[in-house]
C-alpha cells in the first residue's frame, strides 16, 4: 500500500500536499479566467460557460485554502482541506454530467445559440460542440481519477496526523492520572 502512503509511492504527503494545493489554486485561477473570458467555450452560451467559471473559482478557493491549511494550519484544518477536496470532486462530477448531457442532447438549441452568439455556421458550431463534449469527458475522467487518488493520499496522511495527536492527548491524560502532569482539561474547567 505504499502507493497510498506517498504520492506515486515516492513523494511524502507533507511535501506533496502543499504542491497539490498550489496546483489546484493555479489551475483554478487559470480556468476561471478562461471560462469567464469565454476563451474555453466560445460556442457556448453564458448558461454553460458561467458554471464552469464557478467550478474553476471553487477549485482556486480549495487550493488556496488547502495551501494555507497544510503549511500553517492545524490537523483540523488539514481535515477540512480533505473535506473540501471531496466536495469539489463531487461538484465537478455533477456539473460535468449536466454539461455533457446539455451539449449532447440539446443539439439544436446549443447550435442555434452558438450561431446567434458568434455568427458561425451550423457545421462549425456543431464541430465545437462535439469537441467540447469529448474534451469535457476526457478532462473530467482524468480529473476525477487523479483527484480521488490525491485526496485518498492526503486523507491517509491526515488520519495518521490525527492518530499522533490522539496518542499525545492520551499520554498527557495518563501522566495527569499518575500525578505527573497538569490536568489537560484545566483550561476548559471554569
Amino acid at each position: 500500500m505504499i502507493f497510498l502512503n506517498k504520492f506515486f509511492g515516492v513523494v511524502q504527503p507533507s511535501i506533496g500536499a502543499p504542491i497539490l494545493a498550489l496546483v489546484y489554486a493555479v489551475l483554478g485561477a487559470v480556468f476561471t479566467v478562461l471560462s469567464f473570458g469565454r476563451w474555453i467555450m466560445p460556442h457556448a452560451e453564458a448558461d454553460l460557460s458561467i458554471p464552469w467559471g464557478i467550478v474553476s473559482l471553487l477549485l482556486f478557493v480549495t487550493g488556496a485554502y488547502g495551501y494555507w491549511a497544510v503549511t500553517r494550519g492545524s490537523t483540523w484544518h488539514h481535515r477540512q482541506f480533505v473535506s473540501a477536496s471531496w466536495g469539489f470532486l463531487l461538484m465537478l462530477l455533477c456539473w460535468t454530467v449536466v454539461y455533457i448531457a446539455v451539449e449532447g442532447h440539446h443539439v439544436e438549441k446549443v447550435n442555434n445559440g452558438c450561431v446567434a452568439l458568434n455568427g458561425w455556421t451550423i457545421e462549425t458550431c456543431d464541430d465545437h460542440r462535439k469537441m467540447a463534449i469529448t474534451v469535457a469527458s476526457v478532462m473530467a475522467t482524468l480529473s476525477l481519477l487523479l483527484g480521488i487518488y490525491f485526496t485518498l493520499v492526503v486523507s491517509k496522511w491526515v488520519s495518521a496526523l490525527e492518530w499522533i495527536d490522539h496518542k499525545e492527548e492520551e499520554k498527557r491524560l495518563e501522566e495527569w492520572r499518575n500525578g505527573l502532569g497538569e490536568n489537560p482539561n484545566a483550561a476548559y474547567n471554569v
